[in-house]
């Protein structure tokens, strides 16, 4: 294996790795010892919750009425935390923000939706929805390390030009729903900067990801 990094000499022969800096410095020679990994191996630190710990969080979303198909992954790393030693409390709003935009992707990958469909819904370049507001209601903290499962579904009945997306973040290492949310919605027509009825397509596709909720927050 030979690789080269222009601008500071760096060159990695074989398994011995050579660096000089570009300012003619001494050069420093380091032995690098590789590890042979297979597909299969995953670090430790990945393997913290069991296929069956996970498959349990995904059931417990389902039996509250969240979609499995758009269930969105979320590792809680050590920098959420705050001065009150949990979670702080706008890296939920950050993960429902990534989990909507998972759920948006997946929406639009069946045969109804052409290629420009999609483009137009995920990069907002025709007609797609926009978030006009959000509500979050915290039930527990969270600690790392962890893993949240984000399960989310349109919630029933849809209005003429917007949706409320509910979802709820799981945690798998205190195996409980930990945090819900509601968000509002808009379809939005990025050609003409104003808000549209929702169109068929994104319509029919949520409504195959909907269910009524009987609890508000």
């Amino acid at each position: 294996m030979v690789m080269a990094r222009l601008g500071y000499g760096v060159r990695l022969l074989g398994r011995d790795c050579l660096a000089q800096t570009c300012a003619g410095r001494s050069v420093e020679r380091s032995v690098i010892r590789w590890r042979s990994m297979t597909s299969e191996v995953r670090p430790a630190s990945s393997q913290l919750f069991s296929v069956e710990q996970v498959q349990a969080g995904i059931s417990a979303l389902a039996a509250a009425g969240y979609d499995t198909e758009t269930v969105w992954e979320q590792r809680v790393v050590w920098g959420d935390h705050d001065q009150f030693q949990h979670v702080n409390n706008v890296h939920f709003v950050r993960w429902f923000e990534s989990a909507r935009m998972w759920f948006a992707n997946q929406l639009c990958q069946t045969p109804e939706f052409s290629d420009q469909r999609r483009q137009e819904i995920n990069r907002g370049t025709g007609k797609s929805f926009i978030l006009a507001g959000i509500n979050v209601r915290y039930r527990k903290p969270v600690l790392y390390p962890d893993t949240i499962l984000i399960g989310q579904a349109c919630q029933l009945p849809l209005a003429k030009d917007r949706f409320i997306l509910r979802a709820a973040a799981y945690s798998l290492a205190q195996q409980t729903i930990v945090a819900v949310s509601a968000q509002d919605c808009v379809t939005y027509d990025y050609t003409k900067l104003a808000k549209c009825d929702i169109p068929d397509d994104i319509r029919k596709a949520l409504e195959s990801r909907a269910t009524h909720f009987d609890k508000k927050l």
